[in-house]
């Protein structure tokens, strides 16, 4: 299965709480570049990346777009 970029987040707690958000609607998701964005901090392209199945993106946007809408991208 193919996976997709749903948003970053600038640091763990955001992460996690997007993540449970995501796990509670049966959306698994995984993380990139989290102990990057730990040293790093908020330098752009060392955000944490948040991915999920490509079969799951239009309803992990939905779950990010209400719950979530500070890390909502432009689109």
């Amino acid at each position: 299965m193919e996976t997709i970029l749903l948003s970053t987040a600038d640091n763990n707690v955001q992460a996690s709480l997007l993540q449970s958000a995501l796990r509670n609607e049966g959306i698994e998701s995984f993380l990139r570049n989290e102990h990057l964005s730990t040293v790093f901090g908020n330098i752009p392209g060392f955000q944490i990346e948040i991915y999920v199945f490509e079969s799951d993106y239009e309803k992990a946007k939905e779950v990010l777009k209400n719950g979530f809408p500070e890390l909502v991208g432009d689109e």
